[in-house]
């Protein structure tokens, strides 16, 4: 009869903590070590993108000129307040085309998977140097994309808010308007695929726990 009672209780119990592990989803923790190519399509771990936050290259030329640097800026602006002692924010930028990106300190930012990211040192602050420096010969478009996030300073995600920001340039001796990029939110196959089986796995987590 006891054992009855506990095999009616099973599936109540798996509810449960499936319940309490979606809710937690929003809450894990941030990356402030920097985050790679899972970042291209923006700081989805922090929920989503909001206007509430203003992402900027500042200095970007309306053309660039072929073997010329240019000293641009990432700034991440928003309502939330920065606390100095604390993490504020972060970012991902992606280069397509030719040139060469240096960032001015190279303690705050790395080179990953194809793009470029915060370190620790660097998110205590929510503007980040670099030079880019235009290709000798190219005279193709180069495109510039960044998804910056403006955080809370609480080391997990929630309360975080983010947004994008992008812009092709094309060469001052190209008169054809290089095509702009557009940021498609919707939800995708592989979405759909990682959130199933991530969800697969746990339901058969907690079903192995429970017996």
């Amino acid at each position: 009869m006891k054992h009855m009672r506990v095999t009616h209780l099973r599936p109540i119990i798996v509810g449960i903590a499936l319940m309490v592990v979606l809710l937690a989803v929003p809450s894990f923790s941030s990356v402030p070590t920097g985050v790679g190519s899972l970042g291209d399509q923006g700081c989805t771990c922090h929920g989503g993108d909001s206007n509430d936050v203003l992402v900027t290259i500042r200095g970007l030329p309306a053309t660039f000129e072929s073997n010329t640097s240019y000293n641009l800026s990432i700034a991440v602006e928003g309502s939330l307040l920065e606390h100095k002692e604390n993490h504020q924010g972060g970012f991902r930028l992606t280069v397509t085309g030719d040139g060469i990106v240096a960032f001015e300190n190279t303690s705050q930012s790395q080179f990953l998977d194809d793009g470029w990211t915060h370190q620790n040192n660097g998110t205590y602050q929510r503007v980040w140097n670099f030079t880019w420096t235009s290709p000798e010969t190219s005279k193709d478009p180069v495109e510039f994309i960044v998804h910056g996030n403006a955080v809370n300073g609480n080391e997990l995600s929630s309360g975080d808010k983010w947004n994008s920001f992008g812009q092709a340039i094309g060469h001052v001796d190209n008169p054809l308007p290089p095509e702009q990029p557009v940021f498609d939110r919707d939800i995708g196959p592989l979405d759909w695929a990682v959130f199933t089986f991530g969800l697969s796995a746990l339901t058969l987590f907690f079903i192995r726990a429970v017996r």
